[in-house]
């Protein structure tokens, strides 16, 4: 069989996780082995030292900070409004973050945020063809840069690289090829640099989690097996674990993917991997059809119709049942979300506190031990160069610094030295009090810092925030059990128009199904399940299949080709 190099050379990194919103399924799998998070970040140097005499120490001559005499080229830059209440990219004084990298760069830009519905207004951009902004976030993701790419609206970014002008970049695609994956186009091209989230996915995953507050109080043990499971959800349904003398408990509730997000208890019928998408020896196929899952959606029912499930399909009550302390768990649930949804619950109950139940053993499938938990994705949306910019060679070293140096990830995702964090004799940053004794998102947020601009994505940030709590618990002990999902990579015109055209209806058609299954408006019978399955195949899914087959091999053979 074909050696699996994609998983084989993502196994081969280090794994240096960050912070985003969840995303729909898809699945990458890999290593079977804790993978460490490390900061790029190599010496204990500010960032304005760092940036003006070591940051350029490996790059060939002629690399340095500014890129040009400070104010003298100016970009303008459509992207994401900052996610704070109050500060804004585009506010007249401007951000520290984004100031010091004007400082540092030489690059002044004017920044274009639209306060909402982004998307709309950069496909309207887009669309009028003329008076682009000289760099943008080009929304949709690979589709959506593909389209620009065709429509000639795009510089290639590749036309500016070399090891000698983007050094950091070089170095980034070399260390982790995954990247280059991500990016490359059919052409070979380089068109953008991929939003990414992959570094920071071993620290802030989703998975289904527990009350372990409600375990102790009842003398439970935590669950292994779907059974033991399904009886955990029985005493929290009957056994008054809020301790309020009402049967008003939820043992499960929904978070992401809402109740469709049940899916992911299908490790326990025999599925190696959580995702609705998996592969096998490199060949890739769609869970959801296979008869395993009739079982996993039999359970489900049997579960909703003995009241263990929140009656509701969507999770708008999740936080109402959590401030009522009502919940016994959650499905889907990231891990920095833990916490916030403990503390709703402490409102009533102090010592509530949730955690990840272990995947589940099922004797019924006695090979499938070893099941994984899928990442979220990992690589959305692009940053460009437009065809618009009178100044692309510069641009180009812009979003090589910003993106993937060492002192650009310092400055954006730990902000100001002596201010948000300090560094000690050692090299070793810490977060102030500033930081820690709020919300640290938010606080950093506050000054620019975890942008959603050019976003390159590290855990090491998200450990510190974290140290001591159970976000730090959770990487520590399911970090071996993680495995990135099936890529979604540039795809041909072809690729791109089978699965533009075919996967909305069919991934909509299987999220409102398999509800149905569940709740039991659509009957879970034998002849019920074939016609799920022969809808599925009229509806296109094999062509779908074979685009993600050749995403899934060219991503393998862009990886093997650069290591």
């Amino acid at each position: 069989m074909k050696k699996n190099k994609v998983l084989a050379i993502i196994l081969s990194v280090s794994l240096l996780p960050a912070m985003l919103a969840g995303c729909m399924p898809g699945s990458m799998q890999e290593n079977k082995e804790s993978a460490p998070v490390e900061s790029p970040a190599s010496d204990s140097q500010s960032v304005s030292e760092a940036a003006s005499t070591e940051e350029a120490s490996d790059a060939a001559d002629g690399y340095s900070l500014p890129f040009c005499e400070p104010g003298s080229v100016s970009f303008s830059f459509l992207t994401y409004q900052n996610w704070h209440a109050s500060s804004f990219y585009d506010s007249t004084d401007g951000l520290p973050v984004e100031n010091k990298l004007e400082e540092l760069t030489g690059v002044h830009i004017d920044w274009e945020c639209p306060t909402s519905d982004y998307n709309t207004v950069a496909q309207t951009r887009l669309a009028a063809g003329t008076g682009l902004p000289d760099i943008m976030r080009i929304p949709n993701g690979t589709t959506g840069l593909m389209n620009a790419v065709n429509q000639g609206l795009i510089l290639p970014l590749s036309d500016y690289m070399s090891p000698e002008t983007t050094p950091y970049l070089y170095k980034l695609m070399d260390k982790q090829p995954i990247y280059r994956a991500y990016m490359q186009a059919p052409d070979g091209k380089i068109y953008g640099v991929a939003h990414s989230e992959y570094n920071v996915n071993n620290v802030v995953f989703m998975w289904n989690t527990i009350r372990k507050d409600w375990l102790d109080k009842l003398n439970l043990k935590m669950p292994e097996t779907i059974d033991e499971y399904h009886d955990v959800l029985v005493a929290f349904r009957d056994q008054d674990p809020n301790g309020n003398g009402e049967k008003d408990e939820i043992p499960l509730i929904y978070q992401n993917e809402d109740m469709f997000g049940l899916y992911s208890f299908k490790t326990a019928f025999g599925f190696k991997y959580s995702d609705i998408w998996s592969q096998t020896d490199g060949k890739v196929a769609f869970d959801l059809m296979d008869d395993k899952f009739f079982d996993c959606l039999t359970t489900l029912h049997q579960w909703y119709e003995e009241g263990l499930l929140q009656q509701t399909i969507t999770s708008s009550e999740g936080s109402t049942y959590l401030s009522q302390d009502r919940a016994g768990g959650r499905v889907l649930s990231s891990s920095d979300n833990l916490i916030s949804d403990a503390n709703l619950s402490k409102a009533i109950e102090p010592d509530a506190e949730f955690v990840f139940i272990n995947p589940l053993y099922n004797p019924d499938y006695p090979e499938n031990t070893d099941p994984y938990i899928n990442k979220r994705n990992e690589f959305n949306d692009y940053f460009v160069i437009t065809a618009d910019c009178k100044n692309p060679e510069i641009a180009a070293k812009w979003l090589d610094w910003v993106y993937a140096s060492e002192d650009s990830v310092t400055l954006r995702y730990w902000g100001i030295e002596g201010d948000t964090y300090t560094v000690d004799e050692n090299g070793n940053k810490e977060y102030t009090k500033k930081v820690t004794d709020g919300s640290p998102i938010d606080v950093l947020r506050e000054i620019g810092g975890f942008p959603n601009f050019v976003g390159n994505e590290y855990g090491e940030p998200i450990l510190a925030m974290y140290k001591d709590t159970y976000v730090e618990e959770a990487y520590k002990t399911f970090s071996d059990r993680l495995e990135s999902r099936l890529p979604i990579i540039l795809g041909t015109e072809e690729e791109n128009e089978t699965y533009s055209k075919l996967w909305p209806d069919i991934d909509t058609y299987v999220r409102e199904n398999v509800v149905n299954f569940i709740i039991g408006t659509r009957p879970l019978t034998d002849a019920e399940w074939e016609n799920y399955k022969k809808d599925l195949t009229n509806m296109g899914i094999e062509d779908v299949i074979a685009v993600k087959q050749s995403w899934y091999d060219r991503a393998d053979e862009i990886m093997g080709t650069n290591n």
